[in-house]
Protein backbone atom coordinates (compact mmCIF):
# COMPACT_ATOMS: atom_id res chain seq x y z
CA UNK A 1 0.00 0.00 0.00
CA UNK A 2 1.67 3.35 -0.68
CA UNK A 3 0.99 6.55 1.11
CA UNK A 4 1.52 9.94 0.70
CA UNK A 5 0.75 13.74 2.08
CA UNK A 6 0.42 16.98 0.37
CA UNK A 7 1.10 19.82 3.40
CA UNK A 8 0.22 23.19 1.90
CA UNK A 9 -1.58 26.65 2.75
CA UNK A 10 -3.80 29.06 1.14
CA UNK A 11 -1.24 31.82 3.25
CA UNK A 12 1.54 30.06 3.05
CA UNK A 13 2.20 28.38 -0.40
CA UNK A 14 6.07 29.43 -1.62
CA UNK A 15 6.92 30.03 1.84
CA UNK A 16 9.53 27.73 3.34
CA UNK A 17 8.63 25.66 6.65
CA UNK A 18 10.35 23.35 9.46
CA UNK A 19 8.33 20.04 9.62
CA UNK A 20 8.12 17.24 12.60
CA UNK A 21 6.45 14.28 12.16
CA UNK A 22 5.04 12.30 15.09
CA UNK A 23 4.18 8.64 13.69
CA UNK A 24 1.00 7.47 15.15
CA UNK A 25 1.53 5.28 18.09
CA UNK A 26 5.21 5.71 18.50
CA UNK A 27 7.81 7.90 20.83
CA UNK A 28 10.12 8.87 18.13
CA UNK A 29 9.81 12.48 16.71
CA UNK A 30 11.11 12.56 12.82
CA UNK A 31 12.70 16.23 11.96
CA UNK A 32 11.52 16.20 7.76
CA UNK A 33 13.91 19.85 7.71
CA UNK A 34 12.94 22.92 5.75
CA UNK A 35 10.39 22.05 3.20
CA UNK A 36 9.12 24.52 0.45
CA UNK A 37 4.80 24.57 0.63
CA UNK A 38 3.25 22.77 -0.85
CA UNK A 39 5.29 19.48 0.27
CA UNK A 40 4.61 16.11 -0.91
CA UNK A 41 5.26 13.58 1.95
CA UNK A 42 5.63 9.98 1.14
CA UNK A 43 6.66 8.16 4.40
CA UNK A 44 7.09 4.76 2.85
CA UNK A 45 10.55 6.41 1.73
CA UNK A 46 11.34 6.86 5.48
CA UNK A 47 13.60 3.75 7.27
CA UNK A 48 12.16 1.92 8.52
CA UNK A 49 9.15 2.68 6.21
CA UNK A 50 5.84 4.12 8.10
CA UNK A 51 2.48 5.57 7.23
CA UNK A 52 0.92 9.37 7.49
CA UNK A 53 -0.54 8.73 10.35
CA UNK A 54 0.01 11.38 13.24
CA UNK A 55 0.93 14.60 14.25
CA UNK A 56 3.06 17.14 11.92
CA UNK A 57 4.48 20.53 13.50
CA UNK A 58 4.66 23.08 10.91
CA UNK A 59 6.45 25.90 11.35
CA UNK A 60 6.54 28.89 9.00
CA UNK A 61 10.58 30.26 8.94
CA UNK A 62 10.58 33.60 10.58
CA UNK A 63 7.19 32.72 11.77
CA UNK A 64 6.97 32.29 16.03
CA UNK A 65 3.65 30.51 15.25
CA UNK A 66 3.51 26.77 14.57
CA UNK A 67 0.78 24.83 12.91
CA UNK A 68 -0.57 21.47 14.38
CA UNK A 69 -1.68 19.01 12.01
CA UNK A 70 -3.02 15.19 12.91
CA UNK A 71 -3.98 12.76 10.83
CA UNK A 72 -5.23 10.46 13.03
CA UNK A 73 -5.91 6.44 12.79
CA UNK A 74 -9.05 5.52 10.55
CA UNK A 75 -11.41 3.80 12.64
CA UNK A 76 -14.08 2.05 10.49
CA UNK A 77 -15.80 -0.56 11.97
CA UNK A 78 -17.58 -2.82 8.89
CA UNK A 79 -19.74 -5.98 9.36
CA UNK A 80 -19.49 -7.57 5.54
CA UNK A 81 -22.21 -9.36 4.33
CA UNK A 82 -20.65 -11.65 1.49
CA UNK A 83 -22.96 -12.05 -1.20
CA UNK A 84 -22.36 -15.72 -3.84
CA UNK A 85 -22.61 -15.29 -6.74
CA UNK A 86 -21.38 -17.76 -9.70
CA UNK A 87 -18.86 -15.20 -10.61
CA UNK A 88 -17.19 -12.81 -8.11
CA UNK A 89 -17.09 -9.48 -9.19
CA UNK A 90 -13.88 -7.52 -8.37
CA UNK A 91 -14.84 -4.79 -6.70
CA UNK A 92 -12.64 -1.87 -5.65
CA UNK A 93 -11.77 -2.09 -1.58
CA UNK A 94 -13.48 1.64 -0.67
CA UNK A 95 -10.31 4.11 0.63
CA UNK A 96 -10.79 5.15 4.28
CA UNK A 97 -11.33 9.14 4.84
CA UNK A 98 -9.21 10.41 6.92
CA UNK A 99 -9.80 13.96 8.63
CA UNK A 100 -7.12 15.73 10.00
CA UNK A 101 -7.13 18.20 12.87
CA UNK A 102 -5.84 21.62 12.60
CA UNK A 103 -4.83 23.66 15.94
CA UNK A 104 -4.15 26.91 15.99
CA UNK A 105 -1.60 28.72 17.97
CA UNK A 106 -3.32 30.58 21.14
CA UNK A 107 -4.67 34.25 20.60
CA UNK A 108 -7.55 36.21 21.12
CA UNK A 109 -8.99 34.48 18.16
CA UNK A 110 -9.41 30.65 17.86
CA UNK A 111 -10.18 30.72 14.57
CA UNK A 112 -7.57 29.13 12.34
CA UNK A 113 -5.73 31.96 9.60
CA UNK A 114 -3.69 28.61 8.28
CA UNK A 115 -5.14 25.22 6.86
CA UNK A 116 -2.64 22.69 5.95
CA UNK A 117 -4.58 20.41 3.58
CA UNK A 118 -3.64 16.46 3.47
CA UNK A 119 -3.68 14.93 0.22
CA UNK A 120 -3.80 10.90 0.78
CA UNK A 121 -3.52 7.86 -1.81
CA UNK A 122 -3.46 4.57 -1.63
CA UNK A 123 -3.05 1.69 -3.57
CA UNK A 124 -6.89 0.08 -4.46
CA UNK A 125 -7.00 -3.78 -4.16
CA UNK A 126 -9.62 -6.45 -5.09
CA UNK A 127 -11.94 -7.99 -2.73
CA UNK A 128 -15.42 -9.69 -3.32
CA UNK A 129 -18.47 -7.87 -3.68
CA UNK A 130 -19.39 -6.83 -0.36
CA UNK A 131 -22.52 -5.27 1.11
CA UNK A 132 -21.48 -3.22 4.35
CA UNK A 133 -23.84 -2.87 7.03
CA UNK A 134 -22.46 -0.34 9.43
CA UNK A 135 -21.56 2.82 8.76
CA UNK A 136 -18.71 4.26 10.84
CA UNK A 137 -20.16 7.92 11.97
CA UNK A 138 -17.47 9.26 14.81
CA UNK A 139 -13.43 9.20 14.34
CA UNK A 140 -12.47 9.85 17.51
CA UNK A 141 -9.84 13.61 17.66
CA UNK A 142 -6.99 12.95 19.60
CA UNK A 143 -5.95 15.94 21.36
CA UNK A 144 -2.87 18.10 19.75
CA UNK A 145 0.87 17.99 22.63
CA UNK A 146 2.37 20.72 23.03
CA UNK A 147 5.41 21.82 20.60
CA UNK A 148 8.64 22.26 22.52
CA UNK A 149 11.74 24.02 21.71
CA UNK A 150 15.24 25.30 22.82
CA UNK A 151 14.46 28.75 24.27
CA UNK A 152 17.09 31.50 24.32
CA UNK A 153 16.01 34.43 27.47
CA UNK A 154 18.64 37.61 27.07
CA UNK A 155 18.76 39.47 30.41
CA UNK A 156 20.40 43.01 29.25
CA UNK A 157 22.58 44.58 31.78
CA UNK A 158 20.41 47.95 31.54
CA UNK A 159 17.40 45.66 33.05
CA UNK A 160 19.36 44.45 35.98
CA UNK A 161 17.26 46.75 38.29
CA UNK A 162 14.41 45.49 37.30
CA UNK A 163 15.04 41.72 37.01
CA UNK A 164 16.73 41.97 40.12
CA UNK A 165 13.93 43.77 42.07
CA UNK A 166 11.46 41.30 41.02
CA UNK A 167 13.42 38.28 41.96
CA UNK A 168 14.01 40.08 45.25
CA UNK A 169 10.52 40.63 45.71
CA UNK A 170 9.54 36.69 45.41
CA UNK A 171 11.89 36.17 48.20
CA UNK A 172 14.70 34.87 45.76
CA UNK A 173 18.91 35.08 46.67
CA UNK A 174 18.93 34.79 42.99
CA UNK A 175 18.70 38.43 41.12
CA UNK A 176 19.38 37.14 37.62
CA UNK A 177 22.62 36.97 36.20
CA UNK A 178 23.38 40.33 35.48
CA UNK A 179 23.57 40.87 39.47
CA UNK A 180 26.10 38.85 39.20
CA UNK A 181 24.34 35.84 40.97
CA UNK A 182 22.87 32.55 39.98
CA UNK A 183 20.60 30.13 40.49
CA UNK A 184 20.37 28.06 44.33
CA UNK A 185 22.55 24.85 44.37
CA UNK A 186 19.81 22.70 46.14
CA UNK A 187 16.86 21.30 43.65
CA UNK A 188 13.92 22.03 45.52
CA UNK A 189 15.37 25.84 45.49
CA UNK A 190 16.53 25.81 42.03
CA UNK A 191 13.13 24.87 40.89
CA UNK A 192 11.26 28.14 42.55
CA UNK A 193 14.38 30.08 41.81
CA UNK A 194 13.89 29.47 37.94
CA UNK A 195 10.23 29.18 37.75
CA UNK A 196 10.30 32.71 39.10
CA UNK A 197 13.03 33.92 36.90
CA UNK A 198 10.97 32.71 34.07
CA UNK A 199 8.06 34.61 35.33
CA UNK A 200 9.20 37.52 35.03
CA UNK A 201 7.10 39.94 33.10
CA UNK A 202 9.57 41.70 31.26
CA UNK A 203 10.03 38.53 28.33
CA UNK A 204 6.69 39.01 27.13
CA UNK A 205 6.28 43.33 27.98
CA UNK A 206 8.90 44.23 25.67
CA UNK A 207 11.27 45.84 28.44
CA UNK A 208 13.42 42.90 27.79
CA UNK A 209 14.65 41.23 24.69
CA UNK A 210 11.70 38.20 23.45
CA UNK A 211 12.48 34.89 23.99
CA UNK A 212 13.92 33.47 20.86
CA UNK A 213 12.93 29.69 20.22
CA UNK A 214 14.76 27.29 18.11
CA UNK A 215 13.95 23.92 17.00
CA UNK A 216 15.94 20.64 18.33
CA UNK A 217 16.10 17.85 15.51
CA UNK A 218 15.47 14.23 16.99
CA UNK A 219 17.31 12.70 14.17
CA UNK A 220 20.24 13.51 12.63
CA UNK A 221 21.29 14.32 9.15
CA UNK A 222 21.58 16.97 6.86
CA UNK A 223 22.20 20.59 6.89
CA UNK A 224 20.59 23.34 8.48
CA UNK A 225 19.73 27.06 6.87
CA UNK A 226 23.30 28.61 8.12
CA UNK A 227 25.29 25.10 6.52
CA UNK A 228 26.12 23.34 9.64
CA UNK A 229 25.31 20.01 10.35
CA UNK A 230 21.95 18.77 12.21
CA UNK A 231 22.64 16.80 15.07
CA UNK A 232 20.11 15.04 17.16
CA UNK A 233 19.25 16.31 20.28
CA UNK A 234 20.93 19.73 19.71
CA UNK A 235 19.50 22.86 18.73
CA UNK A 236 20.17 24.49 15.32
CA UNK A 237 21.65 27.17 14.37
CA UNK A 238 20.56 30.60 15.76
CA UNK A 239 20.84 34.27 14.86
CA UNK A 240 20.62 37.59 16.95
CA UNK A 241 21.05 40.14 14.29
CA UNK A 242 24.04 42.54 15.01
CA UNK A 243 22.42 45.53 16.51
CA UNK A 244 18.99 43.71 17.90
CA UNK A 245 20.11 44.11 21.46
CA UNK A 246 21.80 47.83 21.79
CA UNK A 247 23.64 46.80 25.50
CA UNK A 248 25.82 43.85 26.60
CA UNK A 249 23.48 41.00 28.08
CA UNK A 250 23.76 37.52 29.44
CA UNK A 251 22.16 35.03 26.65
CA UNK A 252 20.78 31.87 28.75
CA UNK A 253 19.41 28.68 27.23
CA UNK A 254 16.29 27.26 28.98
CA UNK A 255 15.60 23.42 26.52
CA UNK A 256 13.21 21.08 27.91
CA UNK A 257 14.84 17.83 29.09
CA UNK A 258 12.43 15.76 26.62
CA UNK A 259 14.40 17.23 23.62
CA UNK A 260 17.84 16.56 24.99
CA UNK A 261 17.19 12.85 25.30
CA UNK A 262 16.68 13.29 29.06
CA UNK A 263 20.29 14.05 28.91
CA UNK A 264 22.32 17.14 29.28
CA UNK A 265 23.64 20.30 26.38
CA UNK A 266 27.34 20.09 27.77
CA UNK A 267 28.18 21.86 25.11
CA UNK A 268 27.31 24.99 23.06
CA UNK A 269 28.80 26.43 19.84
CA UNK A 270 29.41 30.47 20.11
CA UNK A 271 30.57 32.94 17.49
CA UNK A 272 29.92 37.09 18.46
CA UNK A 273 31.83 37.71 15.57
CA UNK A 274 29.41 37.79 12.05
CA UNK A 275 30.04 34.29 11.32
CA UNK A 276 28.26 31.32 11.73
CA UNK A 277 30.32 28.79 10.60
CA UNK A 278 33.64 29.94 12.45
CA UNK A 279 32.12 28.55 15.99
CA UNK A 280 33.58 28.11 19.28
CA UNK A 281 32.81 24.93 21.30
CA UNK A 282 32.43 26.40 24.76
CA UNK A 283 31.18 23.86 28.25
CA UNK A 284 28.15 25.22 29.76
CA UNK A 285 28.12 25.29 33.59
CA UNK A 286 27.85 22.51 35.68
CA UNK A 287 27.18 24.19 39.21
CA UNK A 288 23.62 24.79 37.32
CA UNK A 289 23.33 22.71 34.48
CA UNK A 290 23.10 19.69 36.71
CA UNK A 291 19.75 20.80 38.46
CA UNK A 292 16.07 20.97 36.80
CA UNK A 293 12.93 22.64 37.21
CA UNK A 294 9.58 21.85 36.22
CA UNK A 295 7.79 25.65 34.80
CA UNK A 296 3.97 25.97 35.55
CA UNK A 297 3.78 28.98 34.03
CA UNK A 298 3.11 30.71 30.59
CA UNK A 299 6.31 32.40 29.26
CA UNK A 300 7.18 29.07 28.07
CA UNK A 301 5.33 25.50 27.72
CA UNK A 302 4.89 23.91 31.06
CA UNK A 303 7.21 20.95 31.11
CA UNK A 304 10.90 20.02 32.34
CA UNK A 305 13.86 22.14 31.67
CA UNK A 306 17.53 22.38 31.90
CA UNK A 307 19.51 26.12 32.07
CA UNK A 308 22.37 26.29 30.02
CA UNK A 309 24.69 29.35 30.52
CA UNK A 310 28.61 29.81 31.26
CA UNK A 311 28.00 31.69 34.66
CA UNK A 312 30.07 33.01 36.68
CA UNK A 313 32.34 32.77 33.10
CA UNK A 314 31.65 35.36 30.87
CA UNK A 315 31.58 34.16 27.83
CA UNK A 316 28.12 34.15 27.48
CA UNK A 317 27.95 37.98 28.26
CA UNK A 318 28.17 39.38 24.83
CA UNK A 319 27.16 42.38 22.96
CA UNK A 320 25.53 42.72 19.84
CA UNK A 321 27.79 44.53 17.51
CA UNK A 322 27.81 41.98 14.90
CA UNK A 323 25.62 39.48 14.75
CA UNK A 324 25.47 36.12 17.57
CA UNK A 325 25.46 33.07 16.63
CA UNK A 326 24.57 29.63 19.01
CA UNK A 327 24.14 26.19 17.73
CA UNK A 328 23.97 23.08 20.26
CA UNK A 329 27.24 21.34 20.22
CA UNK A 330 27.39 18.43 22.77
CA UNK A 331 24.45 16.31 24.58
CA UNK A 332 25.75 13.39 27.00
CA UNK A 333 24.96 12.09 30.45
Amino acid sequence: MSQSITIKSVNYDGEVANILFKPYNEIVVINLGNQELPYLFVPGLLTPPRGVYGTYTILVLDSDCPNILNVPMPTPTVTPTPTTTKTQTPTPTVTPTVTPTYDSCPGPSQTPTRTPTPTITHTPGASPTRTPTKTPTNTPTPTPTPVYHANLFIEPISGASEIGQWMFDGGSNFFGFTNNSQPNQDQTQFNIDMNRYVDFSGWTSGLFPSVIRQSVPQQSGGFDSFGNPIVRYNFLTTEILEQTIPVSAWYTWIIPISLTNNETQTAIDVNSDGDPNSLVTVNTERAINTYTFTYSGGTIPPTTYKVYTTFPNRIFALNNNQSIYFRGNTVSS
